[in-house]
């Protein structure tokens, strides 16, 4: 009976240490605080998207803004990119705020169908399983 307790008392410690995927969807977007300052909380976060293929379209002030052509690979985006004219983009919109102990980054990821268009669309993809893989890219960072 006794081992038995321990075990149990030892498999409870351990599912308490496990730590828990952070909820993302475009009502909560993917969020992390990074023990940096802002400028290089932006300078690692561009080398990482830079280093997955993004391109930086803009970097200025408390912002970046990279893209990259989107492959869809999954269901959610076959489905849009499907009425897409042109190669849909993915891009993530990057915001850097001070907060206490370094650097909050908050994003946003999109869809761009029908880029440069004027009919051109954004369609987010935080509520798809790409939401969870990006918290998981800024947790990396951090």
């Amino acid at each position: 009976m006794r081992k038995l307790f321990l075990i149990l008392a030892a498999t409870m410690m351990l599912a308490a240490c496990q730590t828990t995927s952070v909820v993302v969807s475009s009502n909560q977007p993917p969020r992390v605080v990074m023990q940096k300052s802002i400028p290089a909380a932006k300078q690692a976060v561009i080398a990482k998207f830079q280093s997955r293929g993004f391109k930086v379209l803009r970097s200025a002030g408390s912002t970046v803004v990279v893209e990259q052509l989107l492959t869809p690979n999954s269901n959610e985006r076959k489905q849009h990119a499907s009425y897409s004219d042109g190669i849909p983009r993915a891009r993530a919109i990057l915001r850097f705020s001070n907060v206490e102990g370094g650097t909050q980054v908050t994003s946003s990821f999109d869809m761009i169908i029908n880029p440069g268009k004027a009919n051109q669309q954004k369609v987010t993809l935080l509520d798809s399983p790409d939401g969870g893989r990006l918290q998981r890219l800024l947790e990396s960072i951090s």
